[in-house]
């Protein structure tokens, strides 16, 4: 049982340790310049990395930029080390080198001309359910075998046109529908789930297959695979990033999300992702992104988090194995040493009943193919009958449910607000180790052990990121980081300022060569429509959106 006491004496240990560390190694340097967090790249002078596929995003756009890499050099360095390794994770579903170095040699050609975009010549990693015209599109599940995307989703249209460079697709969970991503082995060890439903994009950043990859999180869907990949990852408010597109698995929950080695690379990425687009009409809500971008650089200075409150959920803290309870108080160090505080807080149930909402819009979904659920995975199609079973419900209980799911995301905003917090911090995983021949896929229907769900509910931006690798079994652990709904530069800062103090993100796993022959596509014909990925995926009128409201309705 975890007595008060106890639970003071969690805050006690995480204000020590790290703290005398911390401190020193952000003092300032005799005569250093002062950097804006704006400052766009790192000086290319500085990096001393030989092979372009370990290279961080901010570092290879910084050589890039500067003439000193060229897109096809990098691009080809991801491919060799993809086909070198990737026979063990697994992370591709398809490459598209073809088309892939004709946008590296555009990439060369904006960047020689000067003025392009910090995205441009970077190689991505995209999970298999976002449209790119005349590519599959597939969602790692029989039921769509040989479907062609019949446009670009918003998001891709959006890279492209900025000069990104798409290797190929990588593996999801069946239809996103789960948290565990059973085809993709988690490179720091092979017989360790990488979680998902985004695990192929966890996989192949972790693996240094790709600077940069794009999830979606609509349970957990990119925390859950960040914290045991050790990469980070960046989930927005709800409408910052247009849904179009992608296949969805709830419209209402899905967030499409960037993914990066550090902040500063998810950071750099969602700026290229964000934007009102007339064909999701919640983002024309949103505010408008920063003019110059969000973060890429810390402040620096001793307390650069001084005056900051997090809020810490006891309740989710004490279960942790003793090795990752170790991790977490030692995350907790690292923010009251940078200057932080930290308090207890409780953290608002979601109703279960919500849980029904979600199977009628799956459900609403899946049933353009209810004709073909033997072609499911036997965990999926389960789940999908769960859906097809719930549009029975009466209209008036889904409609009670948005209504209660409203009340829950204020309540989150009344306990930012009544204890003036700027973000909480929770765990990103509850497991020291969960074996892909053990672990049983976990539906985004019903309730999860793991806290993720309320952050899909309330819809408010979380960074997730890298907090060290355990005693015990040497894999990853990471944090969640939730703020305020369209704070995601706040949330930034803050992570940038960690990042700079404590590289745990720098940590890459050691993988055994083990070739596998990509699978390589070309373009072809787009499909038919209606909707970018070739399938019914047409979002309903009704939308929710998040609110900085606290009242409780």
């Amino acid at each position: 049982m975890h007595t008060a006491s106890s639970r003071r004496a969690l805050f006690r240990a995480a204000g020590l340790g790290l703290a005398a560390a911390a401190v020193a190694r952000r003092a300032p340097v005799a005569g250093a310049r002062t950097v804006s967090r704006h400052a766009p790249l790192p000086n290319p002078s500085d990096i001393a990395t030989t092979d372009p596929a370990l290279l961080t995003a901010t570092e290879a756009s910084a050589l890039l930029q500067t003439g000193r890499l060229h897109p096809a050099e990098l691009l080809d360095a991801c491919l060799r080390r993809s086909a070198s390794y990737d026979g063990a994770t697994t992370a591709w579903v398809r490459t598209y080198p073809e088309l892939a170095h004709r946008q590296a040699e555009r990439a060369a050609q904006r960047l020689a001309a000067g003025n392009a975009p910090l995205i441009c010549g970077l190689p991505i990693a995209v999970k298999d359910i976002y449209a790119a015209a005349g590519l599959p599109v597939t969602a790692s599940s029989r039921v769509l075998d040989g479907n062609v995307a019949a446009g670009d989703a918003t998001i891709w249209r959006r890279l492209r046109e900025a000069g990104a460079v798409l290797i190929g697709h990588v593996h999801t969970a069946e239809f996103a529908m789960a948290t565990d991503t059973p085809q993709v082995g988690n490179p720091w060890d092979i017989s360790e789930s990488i979680g998902g439903s985004s695990g192929g994009s966890a996989a192949a950043l972790a693996a240094r297959f790709a600077p940069l990859s794009i999830g979606s999180d609509t349970g957990g869907s990119i925390r859950i695979p960040a914290s045991r990949a050790g990469v980070t990852a960046i989930k927005p408010t709800f409408g910052r990033c247009s849904r179009y597109g992608l296949i969805p698995v709830m419209w209402t929950r899905d967030h499409p999300s960037p993914m990066g080695h550090s902040v500063a690379d998810a950071s750099l990425l969602l700026s290229a992702m964000v934007g009102p687009d007339p064909n999701d009409p919640v983002t024309g809500v949103a505010p408008a992104p920063p003019a110059d971008g969000f973060p890429l650089t810390a402040t620096g200075g001793v307390t650069p988090l001084s005056g900051k409150r997090f809020g810490v959920p006891t309740e989710f803290v004490h279960p942790l194995p003793p090795a990752l309870g170790t991790l977490f108080t030692r995350f907790l160090g690292l923010v009251t040493a940078l200057g932080g505080e930290t308090v207890e807080v409780t953290m608002p149930t979601p109703p279960l009943a919500l849980a029904t909402g979600d199977a009628v819009e799956l459900g609403m979904f899946h049933r353009q193919w209810s004709d073909r659920l033997s072609l499911y995975r036997t965990e999926s199609a389960a789940v999908v009958a769960m859906g097809l079973a719930a549009l029975a419900a009466p209209a008036s209980d889904y409609w009670q449910l948005e209504r209660d799911r409203a009340r829950f995301q204020r309540r989150y905003n009344q306990l930012l607000a009544d204890n003036r917090l700027d973000a909480v911090i929770l765990p990103g995983a509850i497991t020291d180790s969960s074996k892909r021949d053990d672990i049983g896929p976990i539906s985004l229907i019903g309730p999860c052990d793991i806290p993720m769900m309320w952050a899909n509910y309330t819809g408010t931006p979380v960074l997730a990121l890298p907090a060290g690798r355990s005693a015990a079994t040497g894999l990853p652990f990471g944090v969640q980081l939730g703020g305020k709904p369209w704070a995601e530069a706040d949330l930034i800062a803050i992570g940038l300022e960690l990042q700079a103090a404590d590289t745990a993100w720098r940590d890459m796993p050691s993988l055994l060569p083990n070739p596998r022959t990509l699978p390589e596509i070309a373009p072809v014909t787009p499909g038919d429509g209606p909707d970018p990925t070739n399938t019914d995926a047409g979002a309903p009128a009704f939308n929710f959106i998040p609110t900085t409201s606290v009242v409780d309705t």
